[in-house]
């Protein structure tokens, strides 16, 4: 056996056997024939020497151009991001924001009510069936009392004044004869000269003559109470509040109860308003009242009296007299305020409020992070009860967190969710908002 076997029993090659074609040189190689297609076998080494440079080559290559790409792409993300970032911001509007206040206000009952005289003077005619002659006053005007308001026609009272005048010298005249009769008769009486009833009848002539006289000047002084009430005097001083008499009219008396004027005693006005039972125990005699007027006035008061019993609408009347102003008239029905006192309230700048829909909002403002690193500032929109206004500010009756952001001024121009820039500080713009509002892109 040309094989051998090493001592475990394998087979050993013998190295020096004679090597096959294949392993021998070209040049060595036996001669074949040139018609032959087949590939020198000196080409191989070559070949495969070249495939494993050009793999190489391939791979170096591919990993410098993987490379190459993946940083092109790195770059080409950060450029898209930053101009994402900054087409983000241009965006934007910027903002100044405020937090909520802690403010004194007047903690005050808000009532509806009238305003009305006080005290009032109805002046009817004293005269019936004289024609007034001439109206001296009309309303609003400031009298005195004694002070004569209008005039009636007074020829005929001075006509009847002379009558009773004469009235009055004939019974004087009248007079003067009884007596002297009586006195010249009824002496006679004691020598017997005339009986007693002729003597009587000189006494009883004295008397009637002396209450004739009596009864001439009791219409005298009457016609002469007529002349006076031609005039219409002021019985207080006040204000003419109504003015009934006119030029011509005719006087149906003080029985017929249609007045010609009314007075407000001393100019004095009060408020009258209804509140709820509830509350009077807030309200006492005392407490001040301030009731506004018209063009933005107000006029200070206090109350007066309170009524001791609810009306048939379970109110509580409140009487509060008023100071003379006069922008009050009476007869308006204004609002107004019972002053208890003050309390502290949360209050926001009136520029921060929005009304939309017949409500009020707020915008808030919350931070948050954008890819680029950079903070912004995105808008909530929170809805408020607003209070009492005080100045440039007003109460919230529901407080706001204490460190709430919230837009100053240009809330109008942002929406819910928006992204805003805050400026805090920057009073060299500050309506920034409204001309990046112009300027924003739609």
């Amino acid at each position: 056996m040309s094989d051998l076997q090493d001592p475990n029993g394998k087979p050993v090659v013998d190295d020096k056997k004679t090597p096959s074609n294949a392993d021998l040189p070209p040049y060595r190689q036996p001669e074949v024939a040139s018609n032959s297609t087949k590939m020198p076998l000196w080409l191989l080494p070559v070949l495969a020497i070249m495939l494993v440079v050009g793999v190489l080559l391939g791979r170096y290559w591919g990993t410098n151009e993987a490379a190459g790409d993946e940083q092109v792409m790195t770059s080409s993300d950060t450029v898209s991001s930053t101009s994402e970032v900054d087409r983000v911001e241009q965006a934007v509007l910027s903002v100044e924001t405020v937090t909520p206040s802690q403010d004194s206000i007047g903690n005050n009952l808000r009532a509806d009510g009238t305003i009305s005289p006080k005290d009032t003077a109805n002046v009817s005619a004293k005269v019936n069936g004289v024609a007034i002659e001439q109206v001296l006053v009309e309303e609003g005007q400031q009298v005195k009392a004694g002070q004569v308001l209008a005039v009636f026609d007074s020829d005929a009272a001075e006509q009847q004044i002379l009558q009773a005048e004469a009235e009055v010298a004939e019974a004087e005249a009248t007079l003067a004869n009884a007596s002297a009769d009586a006195a010249r008769v009824l002496p006679l009486i004691d020598i017997d000269a005339i009986s007693r009833q002729e003597a009587d009848r000189y006494r009883t002539a004295e008397l009637q003559a002396r209450a004739a006289l009596q009864a001439s000047k009791a219409r005298l002084s009457n016609q002469k109470l007529n002349l006076n009430n031609s005039q219409v005097l002021a019985p207080v001083s006040g204000i003419i509040s109504k003015k009934m008499a006119e030029v011509g009219m005719v006087s149906a008396g003080v029985s017929a109860g249609e007045p010609l004027f009314t007075i407000i005693k001393n100019g004095i006005l009060e408020w009258q308003a209804d509140i709820d039972p509830k509350l009077i125990g807030e309200v006492t005699v005392g407490t001040p009242v301030r009731v506004s007027l018209p063009n933005n006035q107000s006029v200070m008061g206090q109350v007066s009296r309170i009524a001791p019993t609810a009306d048939n609408n379970r109110q509580i009347t409140i009487y509060a007299s008023l100071n003379k102003d006069p922008a009050a008239r009476s007869g308006m029905y204004q609002t107004g305020e019972f002053l208890l006192g003050s309390a502290s309230a949360q209050t926001i700048p009136n520029a921060a409020i929005v009304s939309n829909d017949g409500y009020d909002y707020v915008m808030l403002v919350t931070d948050i992070k954008t890819q680029g690193g950079k903070t912004l500032g995105r808008i909530r929109q929170q809805r408020v009860t607003l209070g009492e206004r005080l100045g440039d500010k007003v109460a919230v009756t529901e407080p706001l967190p204490a460190d709430s952001r919230l837009v100053k001024q240009g809330g109008s121009f942002l929406n819910d969710g928006d992204l805003v820039r805050v400026v805090d500080g920057n009073t060299s713009q500050p309506n920034q908002a409204a001309t990046n509002a112009a300027q924003a892109p739609l």
